[in-house]
């Protein structure tokens, strides 16, 4: 993990490069040759960001900069003038998987999830505990110790596998003030968390489980219209159960619930401008290597039908995590790359929507 800060007015750009330990594409936009990914017709792909460590949460700033979880290097990168700086460093990373009797971790996880509240920058500090994870809250770039934070959510049932809300992830904007959150902290019982930034609480809002929707891990949260939160699930590792639930914003009342078919492992998902259809991303998960993952264009469904229609664009990317689409109409995709837990996690820029 990249324990030390920089002074982005007082070093050279380079030095900022070295030390994010990424490279942009050759003229630092992402729009360099488009990859050989297997695009339907019509889309191509092209490399933005390179050099990351099991990359996250991706989101864009009031003034379109792009901002990116650098999660198992214990950061977020934020691009200025289109190239990449630290903009929060020493966030503390866990290993999600530890294997106790070969004595092998996997998975090092720090922040999952960074959006902006106006000139604040939301994150989850999920390289904590479960139980003691929180959103921290920063006004200007520098360390993750300088934030404001909430509270962490410690058990909510009587199961002694139940140690609390933890891998915070998938948060969305609710206004200036308010933020939903994705939790993965116990399988039985599953939870969107809200956060309030002027009031430093997070509590536990929807539950999957209390709602009979028979499918957990929430991975993305995003804001359908002022009334409704739209929240895609993963539900099992390597199964096709992916889920997007609709909630009420103000109760927290189950609205609806649209299978994904085919969809195993879907992690992120945006609007797609100007349509109600969704681009999604299928991480297609495995414990032991990075699957060739698929970008998907879905289309909730009509009428009383519950299963969406989804369309494949590529399914040849590499650990597809987080999506988001940038002021340049082009979709912004986190991906694990060839290996986790290296330096091979990429960000690529998909045009054609």
């Amino acid at each position: 993990m990249h324990s030390f800060r920089i002074a982005p007015a007082l070093l050279p750009l380079m030095a900022l490069m070295t030390a994010c330990g990424v490279r942009t594409s050759d003229d630092g936009a992402g729009a360099g040759s488009p990859l050989p990914i297997g695009m339907a017709d019509g889309f191509s792909a092209s490399s933005v960001l390179t050099g990351l460590n099991n990359p996250s949460g991706i989101s864009f700033s009031a003034k379109g900069e792009l901002t990116v979880c650098d999660s198992g290097n214990g950061q977020v990168i934020l691009f200025v003038d289109g190239k990449p700086t630290n903009h929060i460093t020493g966030f503390p990373t866990e290993y999600w998987k530890v294997n106790a009797e070969a004595g092998t971790k996997a998975f090092g996880l720090g922040p999952l999830s960074a959006v902006w509240l106006g000139d604040t920058l939301a994150v989850t500090n999920a390289g904590a505990k479960d139980g003691e994870e929180t959103v921290q809250f920063y006004g200007a770039a520098g360390a993750a110790s300088d934030a404001d934070q909430t509270n962490a959510v410690g058990p909510t049932t009587e199961e002694d596998a139940d140690k609390g809300e933890g891998n915070l992830t998938g948060m969305c904007a609710a206004g200036d003030d308010t933020l939903f959150v994705c939790g993965q902290g116990f399988d039985g019982k599953s939870w969107l968390l809200r956060a309030t930034r002027s009031t430093k609480e997070l509590v536990p809002f929807a539950s999957a489980d209390d709602a009979g929707v028979a499918v957990n891990s929430p991975m993305q949260s995003m804001m359908w219209d002022e009334d409704t939160v739209l929240v895609l699930y993963s539900g099992a590792g390597g199964k096709e159960d992916g889920t997007l639930v609709a909630w009420n914003t103000e109760s927290g009342a189950l609205e609806a619930s649209y299978s994904l078919p085919g969809v195993k492992d879907p992690m992120g998902m945006d609007r797609i401008p100007g349509t109600d259809d969704l681009a999604v991303v299928d991480n297609n998960w495995s414990l032991t290597e990075v699957l060739p993952g698929s970008l998907l264009r879905v289309s909730l469904p009509e009428g009383d039908s519950d299963q969406c229609k989804v369309e494949s664009i590529t399914d040849e990317l590499r650990g597809p995590v987080s999506c988001a689409f940038g002021p340049d109409g082009r979709l912004y995709i986190a991906q694990l790359g060839a290996e986790f837990d290296s330096d091979q996690g990429q960000v690529l820029a998909v045009a054609g929507f």
